[in-house]
Formats: structure tokens, sequence, C-alpha cells
């Protein structure tokens, strides 16, 4: 079946757009902005925008060359390029469902991103055959590594659910927690209990 997006224009990723990715700071991340249509890498504090769509973090570069080399490619900034349009234009399948998970975690990601953590990469949406839409968004400590994986339902209607990764276990979670969304709670009192969560679990001395 084609994944291919009718009626669309492609997202396209350059070397120039590959160069300014790997000489941003810590925290920053290429997107894609719909109300734009541009490519960019912006900032830690820019990315919670609702209509920027994460095409990859900035250490995403680094595993991107690794794999190349792996595959005995030649790793250049044009090959990354493509590899990141690749990447972006997959995203874009799903940025229906991001965008409005986004609407959703905006302020949770304000709450939580700031100088000791941000957002590490793109969020990875799943719709289930039953029940609801979830997205996760991972978010590393600046100081320590720690990845803490947020997995919220559509509407907190499900419990969040927080789990801990260390760089050095590799994708194997070190530690998982809930935290119980539904209810009475407006939104923002919703997105201080969870960023309250994600912060002490990646304050773990893992």
């Amino acid at each position: 079946m084609s994944t291919s997006m009718p009626y669309t224009t492609a997202i396209t990723v350059t070397p120039t757009d590959v160069e300014k990715l790997r000489d941003s700071a810590t925290g920053s991340c290429l997107v894609w902005d719909e109300a734009t249509t541009w490519v960019a890498t912006i900032g830690r504090d820019q990315v919670a925008t609702t209509s920027r769509m994460i095409i990859a973090g900035r250490r995403a570069l680094a595993d991107l060359e690794e794999a190349l080399d792996e595959q005995g490619m030649p790793v250049t900034d044009e090959r990354l390029a493509q590899d990141l349009t690749d990447i972006a234009n997959d995203h874009r399948t799903d940025w229906p469902g991001i965008r409005t998970m986004n609407l959703q975690v905006q302020g949770l990601r304000e709450a939580v991103i700031g100088p000791q953590a941000y957002l590490d990469c793109a969020p990875l949406l799943q719709v289930p055959a039953t029940g609801l839409p979830r997205m996760t968004d991972y978010y590393r400590r600046t100081r320590t590594g720690l990845i803490a994986c947020v997995t919220v339902s559509f509407g907190y209607l499900e419990p969040t659910v927080i789990t801990v990764r260390a760089p050095r276990e590799g994708l194997r979670p070190v530690t998982e927690m809930t935290v119980e969304t539904a209810g009475a709670l407006r939104p923002h009192k919703v997105h201080r209990l969870i960023a309250a969560a994600v912060d002490g679990a990646l304050d773990l001395d893992l």
C-alpha cells in the first residue's frame, strides 16, 4: 500500500539543513513547519509550537552516520539529507494525528522543556485498532543523558506512562511509572502533575 500523500508537496531536507543541525546547540531539532512549509533547525525552547513537525533531533545525525558507516556507504551531508528527507516524509504520513496530539501536549512540553531537559527526537504516534490514540515524547536530561519516554492518551483519558532509559542500558527500560490523569483536573494542572513526575524520573540516580 502506498504511503504517499496526494495533493501535497514533499518535504525536502538539504545539505545546508544538515550542516545547520550539526552546528546547533544541544536540544535543537530539525523541523518542518506546516504554517510556513519551511524546514529549519530550531532551539529547544521553540519546539513546542503545535504547527511544527519534528523530523529529528541533533543526536540523530550521529546515529545516521554510524548506520551509513556500518553499511560501507560514504558519509556525506548529501546522503544524510536524503535520509532525513525520507524520514520527514514518513513522519508526514502521521502528521494529522501528531498535530492533533501536539495541541494536547503543548502545555506539557512547555512545562518540561528547559535548561535541564529537552525533546530528544520526533514523537511516536500509535493508533491501535481498539482503544485511544497515544503519542510518546522523548525527553532527555541534559546532565545525565537519562531519557523519559512519556506516553499520553488522547484527552489524558488513560494513565500516562513514563518509562526511563539510561544511555548505558540501550533500549532496555530501567524503570516505569504511571500517572493517573483522567478526571476533573484542568489541563494546566494535568500538565503540572505529569511534568513533576517526568522531572522526578529524570533525577533518578541510575
